[in-house]
């Protein structure tokens, strides 16, 4: 298991590198962020009996993975890539496109929306769309777009929920023309501040709500044939 998972942080090391040199070929400064991060986690790695379904997204979803994992277990083999790069950002690509060569999976949980801020939506939607695509040409996966969670309400964060609403509203406009389904992992902690541990993250309460929401659309999913 772990030579697998080596491999592929290492091509997910030279696809980044490769997407740095080609980012000099584009006016459009690439936005990033103090510190960047790139987690990819693949358990169970040779084994093809079960399903094997590909959870997306940052930090959040490194909260609620352990969730997601227990309430699926026996029924699907979970990999991760979480990472802080933005939709927007080229080497995102490069990482998701890692992912779609390495395994086949059955549903692909897909959530990018807090990070790349420096993008505007015109950007986020454009590259958002062009991850679709490349989800579909390499993939038969079944698609689950994630509205992203807000951020808990104070003065200096909710212009950046302004800015997550906007967000998740590209989102369900691309479920839409992709045929995708779509998790609203939003609504279930808006408004709840009791939830929160700090601005962005989850106690375990809603860390708990939130695994359990996630495995039961993957669930469904993957028992439709």
């Amino acid at each position: 298991m772990y030579k697998n998972i080596v491999f592929v942080l290492i091509m997910a090391t030279c696809h980044l590198a490769i997407a740095q040199d080609n980012s000099t070929k584009s006016n459009r400064k690439i936005e990033r962020e103090n510190i960047e991060c790139c987690d990819i986690w693949v358990p169970s790695a040779p084994n093809d009996d079960k399903p094997r379904v590909l959870l997306i997204g940052d930090s959040i979803l490194k909260g609620y993975y352990e969730a997601t994992t227990t309430h699926l277990k026996g029924q699907a083999y979970c990999a991760r890539l979480a990472t802080s790069y933005c939709v927007a950002d080229p080497a995102f690509m490069d990482q998701l496109e890692t992912m779609l060569t390495q395994y086949e999976y059955s549903v692909i949980h897909f959530n990018n929306g807090l990070h790349g801020i420096g993008y505007t939506e015109e950007e986020y939607e454009k590259g958002f769309d062009k991850a679709l695509k490349l989800i579909k040409k390499k993939s038969e996966a079944k698609v689950v777009l994630v509205l992203s969670t807000p951020l808990l309400s104070t003065s200096d964060k909710d212009y950046l929920n302004a800015r997550i609403d906007e967000r998740n509203n590209i989102v369900s406009r691309l479920a839409k023309k992709y045929g995708a389904s779509i998790n609203d992992l939003h609504s279930i902690s808006k408004g709840i501040s009791e939830y929160y541990k700090d601005p962005y993250h989850f106690k375990k309460e809603a860390i708990t709500i939130q695994g359990k929401q996630v495995a039961d659309i993957i669930e469904e999913l993957i028992r439709v044939k």
